[in-house]
């Protein structure tokens, strides 16, 4: 994550969870945007501020990245009711990030780097 591999689907994937919890926020229900907030200050605490080691950090992105495709997904599930088409684009960006965060796992290098 700190080198930017795969940071495009990142950045995707905190864009579309922002748009996300606003609209979740302009319906009246501000949890989600609170919750985003606090996790969007410890991300980029974790990833950009606090001097950790490489090996948390690079362990950290990929974590934060599934966590970013889960929210995605409990968005995609529960937007079925409303429509087809919504419900599985949410599922499919969800699922991809989590893929995204898997992979980033295997990028990942080593003690010896």
């Amino acid at each position: 994550m700190n080198s930017l591999s795969l940071g495009f689907f990142y950045i995707i994937g905190v864009s579309w969870l922002l748009c996300e919890v606003c609209l979740s926020a302009s319906g009246g229900n501000w949890t989600p945007l609170w919750m985003y907030l606090a996790g969007f200050i410890v991300m980029f605490a974790v990833m950009g501020c606090l001097p950790l080691s490489t090996k948390a950090i690079e362990t950290a992105g990929p974590v934060f990245a599934i966590l970013i495709g889960v929210s995605i997904l409990a968005y995609g599930l529960g937007a079925f009711g409303g429509g087809f088409l919504g419900g599985a684009l949410r599922s499919v960006v969800g699922l991809a990030l989590v893929a995204v965060g898997v992979i980033g796992f295997s990028y990942r290098k080593s003690e010896a780097h």
